[in-house]
């Protein structure tokens, strides 16, 4: 009786390098690819909403809602003397949007790297700035909205205290998380500080101060939202309060899912490339000590 048949059979080799060749891979199924989940999702979110309308006569239909973006988009006439408005509003909530990051992303970023850099400052800050980020964006809102009053700088204040937290904790996280070796390493081979900052550091903490900045555009766009909604008399969040205030509950869910598509479009688009593009480049030596570069 010959047993050849229940052996495993041995890999195959490849002729030019005499390693064993990998299997194909399988390919990854329909079903499981990231399109179809998403869409899988919609649908349904979809299906839960039409039910919830058929239920509860307070609940807009998705056709009520997607006319009412219409007009809003449009500028036509909503019914009486109330006129559709949308570029206006969203025009000055991103103009407060982009002041806020501008200011918070640098100042976060400059606590991260004195947190994760300095024993001094990370025993007198790391507590303070942890204690910052477990507070809700409503608080933020809430506190930005006393101490400034209705205007356009309670909205700015709220952005840069919701994003400075959040980017100060991931940036030093990352800076802690470097291999200490690796700095003793370029003292050894004499590399000079500005390379070393700029490839050692940079590489080492890069993918987590794409990761604080994912996390402070997400947070504080619902900061900026709340506080336009209680605080201020312009923009998204007060035209979402607008419609609230009259009834118009097609027009307050119409605003709340353009809040929603906002922030997906531009977590999808810019920062989930973002990150991964950060990733990809942490993965690569960015740090060699060729004898040549060494002084």
């Amino acid at each position: 009786m010959s047993y050849a048949a229940d052996l495993p059979t041995a890999p195959e080799f490849s002729q030019a390098s005499g390693t064993p060749q990998s299997a194909p891979a399988q390919a990854v199924h329909w079903t499981r690819k990231p399109w179809f989940i998403n869409a899988l999702a919609v649908a349904i979110l979809l299906v839960v909403w039409q039910y919830l309308y058929s239920v509860n006569e307070r609940v807009p239909s998705i056709d009520e809602v997607v006319s009412f973006l219409g007009v809003e988009l449009g500028g036509g006439s909503h019914g009486g003397v109330s006129r559709g408005e949308f570029w206006g509003p969203l025009s000055i909530s991103l103009q407060r949007y982009v002041i806020g990051l501008a200011i918070g992303v640098p100042v976060g970023g400059l606590l991260g790297l004195l947190i994760g850099g300095s024993r001094r400052f990370r025993s007198v800050l790391n507590d303070t700035v942890l204690v910052l980020l477990v507070l809700p964006s409503v608080v933020w809102a809430f506190a930005a909205s006393l101490w400034f009053g209705i205007g356009s700088t309670a909205p700015v204040v709220a952005v840069v205290l919701t994003a400075v937290p959040f980017m100060a904790v991931n940036l030093s996280s990352g800076i802690r998380g470097l291999d200490p070796g690796l700095a003793l390493m370029s003292d050894a081979f004499r590399v000079p500080r500005l390379r070393r900052a700029t490839h050692l550091l940079v590489g080492g903490a890069l993918s987590n101060a794409v990761t604080g900045v994912r996390l402070a555009f997400m947070t504080s766009w619902n900061s900026l939202l709340i506080v336009e909604w209680f605080g201020t008399a312009s923009g998204v969040g007060w035209r979402a309060k607008h419609w609230y205030d009259a009834q118009r509950f097609e027009g307050f869910v119409a605003w709340i899912l353009l809040f929603v598509v906002f922030i997906t479009l531009l977590d999808w688009l810019v920062l989930r490339r973002l990150e991964h593009r950060s990733t990809r480049w942490q993965q690569q030596p960015t740090l060699t000590f060729a004898e040549g570069e060494v002084t």
